[in-house]
């Protein structure tokens, strides 16, 4: 069996296996892309490999509801429809996501403004109900920060049917942009999402949103992201290695001899207003931080909400774009509103 002719013939055999496993193994993750914090640069987003749908089964028992929902990255549509008896309701949705980094920039910029926007959008849907609530359609767009999920939301379309003739709605090519204070080394989630919902549980009539059948849906080419305006680099002064300084401004300056807080690797503050500003006087940190910058040996610094660390939180540490860890809290969520604070 171990002939030369066995073996001539044995080798397409496991070329053409190893090209089966090659075309079985799982697709990347989500979409990225990355941006440097330069006046004008733009990114082009054209891969969305993050989709889900969701919406209820129908009952095995009762055919008083129907629906689907279907997100198609490879064609950039999503599909939703929900159907409803009188007396019953259902909602269906389909979305869709990428992501992109921000990167410093050449000077060394590491906070600035962008816009992003989605463009290409094009939709076709119906919405068939005498009553504007049994029969309702949202289409938005989200950008949210992937580190907190804080973030902005844009509603691109709000449908609802009235009256005894179906409602048609169609757009041909059009976009729609936020625009958002973004920092070196912050990931932000770009997500579409549709939302169809038939019925109220109590009408007594049918209803129907479709945005599934033959050619109604929604489909888009791409996300478009804009650097539109850079700050200045942040002005260092470094922290000892085991130090973190906490400024009440988003520059990180010096501004007055209460102006800088420093924490030591290793403590932790549970109350910032129980810390004076300064010794003898009233005004606190809390509620007060709005950038932060790590000494070489500090890991990580973990900010709370609420004091007793509770309530949201974010972690900032170094990162590619921000390997000296200097952090500018201004337009992220976080700036003046930390109340308790973990060094490590």
């Amino acid at each position: 069996m171990n002939s030369p002719l066995f073996r001539k013939n044995l080798l397409p055999l496991a070329l053409l296996l190893a090209a089966s496993v090659f075309l079985l193994l799982p697709e990347a993750g989500l979409s990225s892309g990355e941006i440097p914090l330069n006046k004008g640069a733009v990114l082009q987003i054209t891969d969305f490999d993050d989709s889900s749908t969701a919406g209820p089964d129908p009952s095995l028992f009762s055919r008083k509801y129907s629906g689907a929902a279907k997100s198609d990255p490879s064609l950039k549509t999503l599909r939703a429809m929900a159907k409803a008896s009188p007396g019953s309701k259902a909602s269906y949705q389909a979305r869709m996501a990428t992501r992109f980094t921000i990167q410093k920039g050449h000077n060394g910029s590491s906070r600035g403004k962008a816009r992003i926007t989605l463009y290409g959008l094009s939709y076709d849907g119906v919405v068939i109900t005498p009553r504007a609530a049994a029969g309702k359609s949202q289409l938005k767009m989200t950008v949210s920060s992937a580190a907190d999920r804080t973030g902005t939301e844009l509603i691109l379309l709000t449908a609802s049917g009235n009256g005894a003739s179906p409602k048609i709605y169609q757009k041909d090519r059009t976009e729609g942009s936020v625009e958002i204070q973004v920092a070196a080394g912050d990931t932000f989630v770009v997500a579409l999402e549709l939302v169809v919902s038939a019925g109220t549980g109590t009408q007594d009539f049918p209803a129907e949103v479709d945005f599934y059948s033959k050619e109604n849906k929604v489909r888009f080419e791409g996300v478009r992201v804009e650097i539109l305006n850079t700050e200045t680099p942040l002005p260092i002064v470094t922290p000892l290695p085991d130090q973190v300084f906490l400024y009440d401004n988003p520059r990180c300056l010096n501004l007055s001899l209460s102006s800088c807080l420093i924490v030591n690797k290793g403590e932790q503050i549970e109350d910032l207003s129980k810390v004076p500003l300064t010794e003898g006087l009233p005004d606190t940190w809390n509620d007060r931080i709005n950038c932060l910058k790590m000494g070489a040996n500090v890991n990580r610094v973990i900010v709370y909400q609420h004091p007793g660390f509770k309530g949201r939180s974010r972690t900032y540490t170094r990162t590619g774009p921000n390997p000296g860890g200097v952090w500018s809290l201004q337009g992220s969520g976080w700036d003046r509103t930390v109340s308790s604070i973990v060094v490590e």
